[in-house]
């Protein structure tokens, strides 16, 4: 599975495990995790510190440094599977503010065996529901209608969204560009409105694995009955 990795110095530290504000710690981290992958870092307004940290512990060949913000930076890592790999290769496409369980590669990979698109992030606000404050229009009675599946290693539940970080086939994103590249027009991506209409629309299969096996590094978002703690002491 080829790896694109957007890193930047900046983002929202806000209610974050400390760890996760680090994000050089959270590069050896992901690197670690990711070590058996083809790993290819986009280095998105960093400074020359932080350019000169990356490259003294990764491939230079592979640091690609961009100064392009959190859309373009996507837009940009999407183009550059698409002529760069085979329509056929499988991409995980991953933000810096993620932790792993060890054995997420595999797991996150293997999604894509029963899905079009494949997450590793069991998110919690897909068990909040959204008349009691939960972000989520689509949850109610404390979950989404869903439908569980099983690949070789784990269940998987279709799921109507997710965030940036996700994996998917060459072929796909090809495919899916047009979506895509419409709601990442302006600072942030439109993530949520790109995966209803994927998932509506055009009829593709969104599946993230239960239990978790990554997640996001807030607080309040933490994939749950995981120690993250432990998880990133062990592999940093």
């Amino acid at each position: 599975m080829k790896v694109l990795y957007r890193i930047s110095d900046g983002g929202h530290t806000h209610n974050k495990p400390s760890y996760v504000n680090d994000k050089r710690q959270i590069f050896l981290h992901f690197m670690n995790v990711f070590q058996e992958c083809d790993i290819y870092v986009f280095a998105d307004n960093v400074s020359e510190d932080t350019y000169q940290y990356l490259i003294s512990h990764y491939d230079p060949s592979k640091v690609i440094r961009i100064s392009l913000g959190n859309s373009a930076s996507f837009m940009h890592i999407v183009r550059f599977a698409i002529q760069r790999f085979n329509l056929s290769e499988k991409v995980y496409f991953a933000e810096d503010d993620y932790i792993y369980k060890k054995i997420a590669p595999q797991i996150i990979e293997e999604g894509l065996d029963i899905a079009d698109y494949s997450s590793g992030y069991d998110h919690p606000d897909k068990y909040m529901n959204h008349s009691e404050g939960g972000p989520n229009p689509y949850i109610s009675e404390g979950g989404e209608l869903t439908r569980v599946l099983v690949s070789k290693s784990i269940h998987w539940k279709l799921t109507n969204s997710c965030c940036m970080t996700f994996a998917t086939r060459v072929a796909t994103m090809r495919e899916d560009y047009d979506v895509f590249n419409k709601y990442c027009q302006s600072g942030n991506p439109q993530d949520f409105t790109i995966f209803c209409i994927l998932v509506q629309q055009k009829r593709r299969k969104l599946v993230s694995c239960i239990p978790g096996v990554s997640t996001h590094g807030q607080n309040e978002y933490l994939t749950k009955f995981v120690d993250w703690d432990n998880e990133f002491n062990l592999s940093t």
